[in-house]
């Protein structure tokens, strides 16, 4: 019998498919790259976070969430970007700038369904937030790592939404560490990752991972001018500021004294660290200390800092809180238990630190002090009624009649809402006051928005004081 090129050809073609066959799963086990092992693992923590922002314009500038003179006019912008899930129950990691006054928040989750989301916390000097959802069932999260011993060169991954399309996977390398960048007009970010692993918008709150899976970055701005350079906040720097976030004495007015950080290792002994105690606290009357070793908290083991965090959200003033700790005593870890509880803190007089601190009297914008200084009607909102000759607030060029907008990007109304932005101001500490200065000019009345950065500063007494 004589083979014909057909016959040949036709053998061939019948015995490729089964050949392929069984190659398969070899090769399918050697495309399984790190980048694939990472997205199986973690992308199902990734979510996608929408919502709306309120813009109000008056005159055609954007001014603060009211109106003081003129009509106002509103206008909606969307909100798009991702988030990290980092714990089981729902807390999910991203930046501020997604989250901060967001109305209708929503979360996506990669099997499409959707939940209402509540904002936690947020550090927009950082461009951090915290914020969760209530699914009533576990959810899968991913572990925090370490951006303490990162490499240039190595390989990252990112996961996000970017324009909106879910679970986009891309991945890259470290191009550099402790970049610093400005992301608005003197609003800086510091000590951040550089990578080339392409970041869009609608990625900023997503994962930076590494090739093991871990939290080593959160995306959080590219440059529009440019290809291939991203930036992420590293994961270091998201823990340090989570134990601020999340304190008890941050969350509510209450006060527990007692900060931790990561989980350590000490001579076979693990817990997370006591990091600070505040002197005369309900922790500090119980005996814990910095160094410390945290291992429960009514009787659940504390895996990770947020663990601790989250515990302490539910817990109401006097409600008893049993903690289990190590302490170092005689070159040994003992173990004790001891039962703390929060208590309420009060609330300082706003007006006045103001006068302490920056020489200036605040008062809320009332019926006669809107007639003293010309305006036509009471308003909620503070005006500067009187400065002290010499002080820091007169040094700079403030004037009584000034309306405070601002006090650290915290919006302040009313005493209260000035109490609480003054609350943690000491000497020697630099605080930007957002000023609105109304004038009358030759072609009427004009309008000047600005800021003023004031040093904290205590001045002899004065006489004329009524405090």
């Amino acid at each position: 019998m004589k083979w014909s090129w057909t016959m040949l050809l036709a053998l061939v073609a019948g015995l490729w498919p089964a050949a392929a066959a069984d190659e398969t799963p070899e090769r399918f086990y050697d495309r399984e790259t790190p980048v694939v092992r990472v997205y199986r693992q973690t992308h199902k923590a990734v979510v996608n976070i929408s919502g709306r922002r309120t813009v109000r314009t008056s005159r055609g500038f954007d001014w603060p969430s009211f109106d003081l003179w003129g009509p106002g006019y509103r206008r909606e912008i969307a909100v798009l970007g991702s988030g990290v899930l980092v714990h089981q129950d729902g807390y999910i990691v991203t930046n501020a700038h997604i989250a901060a006054n967001a109305e209708k928040l929503k979360v996506s989750l990669s099997d499409g369904r959707e939940f209402p989301a509540e904002v936690v916390s947020t550090d927009e000097q950082k461009d951090l937030a915290v914020v969760r959802i209530d699914t009533h069932e576990e959810l899968p999260f991913i572990h925090l790592g370490t951006s303490n011993d990162l490499m240039i060169g190595e390989t990252v991954i990112a996961i996000g939404n970017p324009y909106g399309f879910a679970n986009t996977v891309t991945s890259g390398v470290i191009s550099a560490i402790g970049r610093d960048i400005e992301v608005a007009d003197g609003f800086w970010l510091r000590g951040l990752i550089q990578t080339d692993a392409p970041i869009n918008p609608g990625n900023s709150g997503g994962p930076l991972l590494n090739v093991h899976g871990d939290l080593i970055g959160v995306n959080t701005a590219i440059r529009a001018e440019a290809q291939n350079i991203g930036f992420a906040i590293p994961v270091d720097t998201l823990v340090d500021n989570l134990r601020e976030m999340l304190m008890p004495e941050n969350m509510r007015r209450v006060q527990l004294g007692l900060s931790v950080g990561r989980r350590k290792t000490v001579g076979g002994s693990s817990g997370l660290v006591v990091m600070s105690v505040a002197k005369g606290s309900p922790a500090d009357k119980k005996g814990i200390a910095i160094g410390d070793l945290l291992t429960a908290v009514d009787g659940q083991a504390l895996n990770t800092i947020i663990d601790f965090y989250i515990h302490m959200m539910g817990k109401s003033v006097g409600e008893p809180i049993r903690v289990t700790y190590l302490h170092l005593a005689g070159g040994r870890f003992a173990s004790q238990t001891v039962e703390l509880t929060l208590v309420e803190r009060p609330l300082p007089d706003g007006q006045k630190l103001a006068y302490d601190l920056f020489q200036m009297r605040l008062s809320p914008l009332t019926e006669s002090v809107a007639r003293r200084f010309g305006f036509e009607s009471a308003y909620p909102i503070l005006i500067i009624t009187e400065l002290r000759s010499g002080g820091t607030a007169a040094a700079s060029g403030l004037k009584e009649g000034d309306l405070i907008l601002e006090i650290d990007g915290t919006t302040v109304r009313n005493p209260r809402e000035l109490s609480l932005a003054m609350e943690k101001k000491a000497e020697g500490d630099l605080v930007r006051f957002q000023i609105m200065r109304i004038s009358i000019g030759v072609f009427g009345q004009i309008e000047r928005r600005y800021q003023v950065t004031l040093k904290a500063q205590m001045m002899p007494s004065d006489p004329r004081r009524f405090y």
